[in-house]
């Protein structure tokens, strides 16, 4: 989707020659681009990506949420319904946009705007496809036809309900909208027997964070990416 071949180191732990020696055998298959991942602050980790020509990218953070100890919840909202298309039309796609300022791949510089825009485009797009969501909900400006003013996927991660995808349109900001479709995301993970929902989010996104806190979830982990670029 980016145009280049990408790969992911799965080890969270390596020093320099071990980083040096995986990053050397990934480009000699012909990867472009990799990204590492690693939850800990620890020196060795960013000193290994530093010295390997790693760019730092991105710090995320992992909130988790019991739904157990949540009552009962009917779905919620007239105005929020399931997304029914396996097709992103134009709404979906600009709301899909608003996300991407706060991407990774919006911070590396070797990556264009087009490319990262057509990332998201086809993120949404699978999505709709349920390639990687098992559901979109939709929140609707004034009635379940109208126009819409948010959404937030749903996937499985590991026996989680996992949230991601959550925008909603600049005009209909402030208004509670975002909290509604997290309220609404978790009706239907307990409807559908989840007992754990998470999401990950952007250490330089507040505005979310304050939004995940403020509907109960707790922060778990963060992560450190680095981008190098072969």
């Amino acid at each position: 989707m980016l145009g280049v071949r990408v790969a992911k180191i799965l080890s969270t732990h390596l020093h320099v020659e071990e980083l040096k020696q995986s990053l050397q055998q990934l480009k000699a298959q012909g990867i472009e681009l990799v990204y590492w991942v690693f939850d800990s602050p620890e020196l060795a980790s960013k000193e290994a990506a530093i010295a390997c020509g790693g760019f730092f990218v991105d710090e995320k953070i992992t909130y988790s949420l019991d739904l157990i100890t949540l009552p009962p919840l009917p779905f919620p909202y007239p105005e929020i319904g399931i997304y029914m298309d396996s097709v992103a039309n134009s709404e979906l796609i600009a709301l899909a946009m608003e996300i991407v300022p706060f991407s990774r791949f919006s911070r590396d510089p070797h990556l264009s705007a087009q490319q990262v825009n057509r990332l998201y485009t086809a993120w949404i797009g699978n999505a709709c496809k349920k390639l990687v969501a098992k559901i979109i909900l939709v929140a609707r400006a004034h009635n379940i036809l109208g126009t819409v003013s948010g959404m937030v996927s749903i996937d499985d991660k590991q026996g989680r309900a996992d949230l991601s995808l959550l925008a909603v349109a600049p005009l209909y900001r402030h208004r509670g909208i975002g909290k509604r479709l997290v309220y609404a995301a978790h009706a239907w993970c307990i409807a559908h027997d989840y007992s754990m929902s998470q999401v990950v989010t952007q250490q330089t996104n507040p505005r979310a964070r304050h939004l995940y806190e403020s509907c109960g979830y707790q922060q778990e982990k963060i992560e450190y990416f680095y981008h190098f670029w072969l």
